[in-house]
């Protein structure tokens, strides 16, 4: 319907459908009513990467399979070594605009944890999301994020130092890790796996240090 809710144009459901389907070797989609079959060479592609997507140095405990993505990330943060980051926001870019730092922090190793459920695509879309903008805003040239950054660490984790924000941070120090509660790289949805490989690629491209983690 157009602003003037009057009809602009019309569909059966079944082109509002989305759908993916693996079947032997083959995958397919489906969207908009049509079936499509990817590429063989594609999708080997896709699957090849993200089967090489390295382990973090350090690891997780093994979620559950009941936590939600919230009891996890502040299980794991009251580990000895890690901090809880899930859900303490950063007010930064103006207006209500507000961004998680990353889910589980570990200091030692350098290590940024970004965890989430991956029941569909869309899940590893905002896992994906989150990503990339913590890598823009924390290794930027600008330094301000880094400094709202301090504050949160201030106040929710204290005894954690801070000195490192007063410089922008190399692309490299940190490790970047995506971590998939209960699903394997291979057998996450096939569009989520495009999406993981993607960021995957880009990152490595700007010289991070990336990793992928199954708990």
């Amino acid at each position: 319907m157009d602003e003037g809710k009057e009809a602009v144009d019309k569909c059966t459901a079944f082109q509002c459908f989305g759908y993916e389907l693996s079947s032997g070797a083959s995958q397919y989609i489906l969207s908009s009513g049509i079936w499509y079959e990817v590429s063989l060479d594609f999708l080997n592609k896709v699957n090849k990467t993200a089967s090489k997507i390295p382990l973090p140095k350090t690891v997780l405990p093994a979620w559950n399979g009941v936590e939600s993505e919230g009891q996890f990330n502040l299980r794991c943060g009251q580990m000895p070594g890690f901090l809880s980051f899930d859900a303490k926001n950063i007010m930064f870019g103006g207006g209500q605009s507000k961004f998680e730092f990353c889910d589980i922090l570990h200091m030692k190793s350098k290590t940024l944890f970004f965890a989430k459920i991956p029941s569909k695509s869309s899940g590893m879309s905002h896992l994906v999301e989150q990503v990339r903008r913590t890598t823009e805003l924390l290794f930027s040239s600008d330094g301000s994020y880094r400094k709202e950054l301090t504050k949160v660490f201030k106040k929710y984790h204290q005894e954690a130092g801070t000195g490192w924000l007063s410089a922008r941070p190399r692309h490299g120090d940190w490790n970047i890790c995506l971590v998939s509660l209960g699903k394997p790289a291979l057998k996450l949805p096939f569009f989520a796996r495009c999406g993981l490989v993607k960021a995957y690629s880009d990152l490595r491209e700007q010289g991070h240090d990336v990793s992928f983690l199954t708990v």
